[in-house]
């Protein structure tokens, strides 16, 4: 008997007949590319910014805890050398510093904490993927490739929006992740005193204190005290020890901050702080810098900044300035007192 068949059938036929072949011939091979490629795993970390202050470190720290809480594997890390303040905290309540990584890649996930701007962000971050982002500063110009998670609020502190979360997640908060909480609301808001804190900050940290039975003001000195750095820096490391980068029409400024108990303290070295802050200028190519010295009692800031700048400063506060310095009374804030002034002249 013969059996008719079209060559379109045949072909089919002969196709099938060679990847099957193929296939039982190499089935090994198949085999062990997809057990490598089940194998390769990302990295997911939490990260904050650069030169991390006491918000970015607890930030990152007690999101990792929380996102493990629930099931998710991924790891603290930091990106800069932990203050003197920060230091003071996780000793106080037994935590380990995050590791040190200084560049992320293609193989790693990011969730970004108390920051959304690059120049401020870890090296790699243009080819990691982010997936996260929780922050209380101003839109800035990370972007992404797909929809994210992005908690971003007008409160003092990134651990407000923190703390907030393990709530609505229903996770206890253990003493000593409260702690870390708390420590980083009073840092952030200068113990209420900042016009960056909110009615949220100031609830959230009084529930957090007395979870830990401690009283505000007298722990909130301690941590400014423990975080005094000018007699413990060198006059380049001040200016870093709390510093941003700010990209404004097309060049860029250096602020710095360090919060004092009298802006005294500062009175002999103010000339060193200048050249330092000059040779950041220089290497960087900044436009200029300024380092804001924050008095915590008397509820104001010397700002001391980079020749050139003067015109700026002068013009953008309406103040007389004096050389390379001027004290602005009642500015604390470097977000939302001397940030948006800057923005609004130098992009006008």
């Amino acid at each position: 008997m013969v059996f008719l068949i079209s060559k379109k059938k045949l072909l089919i036929f002969v196709l099938f007949l060679c990847c099957s072949i193929v296939g039982l011939s190499s089935n090994n091979k198949v085999t062990t590319i997809k057990y490598i490629e089940e194998e390769k795993e990302m990295n997911t970390y939490v990260v904050g910014h650069q030169n991390p202050d006491t918000d970015s470190i607890c930030a990152a720290i007690t999101y990792a805890n929380l996102k493990q809480e629930l099931g998710k594997e991924v790891e603290a890390i930091r990106i800069g050398k932990v203050n003197s303040e920060t230091e003071f905290v996780l000793d106080k309540f037994d935590i380990e510093a995050p590791r040190l990584v200084e560049e992320v890649s293609a193989d790693d996930e990011i969730i970004l904490v108390d920051h959304n701007e690059k120049s401020q962000a870890i090296a790699g971050i243009e080819e990691a993927e982010v997936k996260e982002i929780i922050d209380h500063h101003r839109i800035g110009d990370i972007e992404t490739g797909n929809p994210i998670y992005f908690r971003n609020e007008p409160v003092g502190s990134t651990c407000t929006v923190i703390a907030k979360l393990y709530q609505e997640n229903d996770v206890e908060l253990t003493d000593d992740m409260a702690g870390l909480l708390l420590s980083a609301i009073l840092s952030d808001t200068v113990i209420f005193r900042s016009p960056t804190c909110t009615v949220t900050d100031e609830k959230i940290a009084n529930r957090l204190a007395e979870q830990l039975g401690v009283e505000i003001e007298e722990y909130g000195k301690k941590l400014f005290k423990a975080g005094s750095v000018v007699n413990k820096l060198s006059p380049r490391e001040l200016v870093q020890n709390d510093y941003k980068e700010y990209e404004f029409a097309g060049e860029t400024i250096g602020v710095g901050q360090i919060e004092v108990m009298d802006v005294a303290e500062v009175e002999g070295i103010k000339d060193e702080i200048i050249t330092a802050s000059e040779k950041l200028v220089a290497e960087n190519d900044y436009k200029f810098l300024i380092l804001m010295v924050t008095d915590i009692l008397a509820e104001g800031s010397l700002l001391l900044f980079t020749p050139g700048a003067e015109k700026t400063v002068g013009e953008a506060f309406d103040v007389e300035v004096d050389r390379s310095e001027v004290y602005l009374d009642g500015v604390l804030s470097r977000k939302k007192q001397i940030i948006p002034v800057l923005s609004d002249y130098l992009t006008t």
